[in-house]
């Protein structure tokens, strides 16, 4: 006869297999995993993590892992937690999971453990956190998503293992303008929590004739960023000297952007304070250079003697 089994006070759980123990075991992490404690559980019946921080699984990643799975099978058991009557939630190996789903397979070996709302969210979060490829951007949605499962943000940084300092650093990605969350829903690794931090720092300390200015930077300087003109953690001073620029009056009054292809390479502009040429490195060769420098030369002089 099957045996009922209890996980973390949830929904009265089904039996899963007669060999199931009465007590779960809590999930901890890497060290509990035991394949002779696996058992077969239907794909139908499994839901991801809902506290999964992950906001992208690139296809080709899940191709990859579907083709080594299928060539040597599934070296480690996914983990879930029972939620309700035949109805599991994914603690650890989403990935596993979608692999397993493009394979069209019906079945994939898992471990049951007892694990609550908060450490499930905890652990999606630290078993994540340290992956290159997840951003501070998904790090910091996932955190708000479980902020009120702990009574304090101090016991929440606690929990996750970081200072709460670093944890506000995460916060600052809320404050930011849709300008820049609408890029970051495509590209979560577009600018860190440090470059969220000191953007945000920015635009709080505008004074409300600069806001507008600010704006109208920060929505350069992404674009500079997004063609790696810029490095993001240099977004905050471009955006401050910027504003400077503006508000004492030396606005630029016509620019001219030189492309080559569709990469921007430099511009020409005139100001209240005078013209500026600004060219990458590496474009013009020595003795282009050269040639420049000379023609201005000759303007300069012919302006010169027309005064």
């Amino acid at each position: 006869m099957k045996k009922p089994v209890t996980v973390s006070g949830l929904i009265q759980s089904g039996a899963v297999r007669e060999n199931a123990p009465d007590v779960l075991p809590k999930f901890k992490g890497q060290s509990d995993f035991s394949n002779s404690r696996s058992v077969d559980i239907p794909l139908s019946q499994i839901k991801p993590n809902p506290y999964q921080p992950r906001r992208i699984f690139p296809e080709a990643e899940i191709t990859d892992l579907a083709n080594s799975i299928e060539e040597i099978g599934l070296i480690q058991p996914i983990a879930i937690r029972k939620v309700d009557d035949n109805q599991y939630q994914i603690i650890a190996g989403e990935r596993r999971y979608r692999a397993f789903k493009q394979l069209n397979k019906e079945m994939i070996p898992a471990m049951l453990f007892a694990c609550d709302d908060g450490d499930m969210a905890v652990m999606a979060i630290t078993e994540n956190v340290n992956r290159e490829d997840l951003s501070d951007f998904e790090i910091a949605k996932s955190i708000r998503n479980v902020e009120s499962l702990f009574p304090t943000k101090k016991r929440l940084a606690e929990a996750l293992g970081i200072q709460r300092e670093d944890m506000y650093r995460y916060f600052a990605f809320e404050s930011l303008p849709d300008l820049i969350t609408e890029k970051l829903a495509v590209n979560p690794r577009l600018i860190s929590r440090n470059a969220a931090a000191d953007i945000k720092r920015v635009l709080n300390n505008c004074l409300d004739n600069e806001y507008d200015h600010a704006m109208a930077a920060l929505k350069e300087a992404l674009h500079l960023l997004e063609n790696s003109e810029i490095d993001q953690g240099k977004i905050a001073n471009f955006i401050i000297q910027k504003v400077k620029r503006e508000i004492s009056g030396s606005v630029n009054k016509e620019k001219e952007e030189f492309f080559a292809g569709s990469k921007r390479i430099g511009y020409f502009s005139t100001s209240n304070n005078g013209i500026m040429i600004k060219i990458s490195s590496g474009i013009l060769d020595a003795d282009k250079t050269e040639q420049l420098k000379n023609t201005l030369n000759e303007l300069i002089k012919g302006a010169k003697s027309i005064n």
